[in-house]
């Protein structure tokens, strides 16, 4: 049984939504120290975890995020804000790309997710099927 596949034997609910959406709220909480702008994550009900990682230039900011599009169907998205635009209430990220995640399991959503953020802070995976 891998890391994931325990912690989620440890919830409490059977929900695959809730339990993804658990998983999530655990891993924000750990990363938020890390996040240098975290009034800008792009926010939502329907979004369940935002990271930041390096824009596509030098600028601007990146972030990802697991979004849910409807029940059990979840997306990555890359979106980015301009960093003449930091401290700007009124200015929220952009869109720029969008990944389906093609299965509702729980510990597949976050694997999805996972390499998709790895691949966006540059570290290459090998298996990004």
């Amino acid at each position: 049984m891998t890391t994931l596949q325990t912690i989620i034997s440890e919830l409490k609910t059977d929900d695959k939504s809730q339990q993804v959406k658990e998983l999530c709220d655990k891993i924000q909480k750990e990363e938020m120290p890390n996040i240098d702008n975290p009034d800008h994550l792009p926010k939502g009900p329907n979004v369940f975890l935002s990271l930041q990682v390096p824009g596509r230039n030098d600028k601007e900011i990146g972030f990802v995020t697991l979004e849910r599009e409807s029940p059990g169907m979840y997306i990555t998205v890359f979106s980015t804000i301009k960093a003449r635009h930091l401290g700007k209430k009124d200015v929220a990220p952009k869109r720029q790309k969008v990944w389906p995640i093609e299965d509702a399991r729980p510990e597949k959503v976050l694997t999805s997710y996972a390499k998709t953020y790895k691949f966006l802070r540059g570290e290459w995976c090998l298996s990004m099927k």
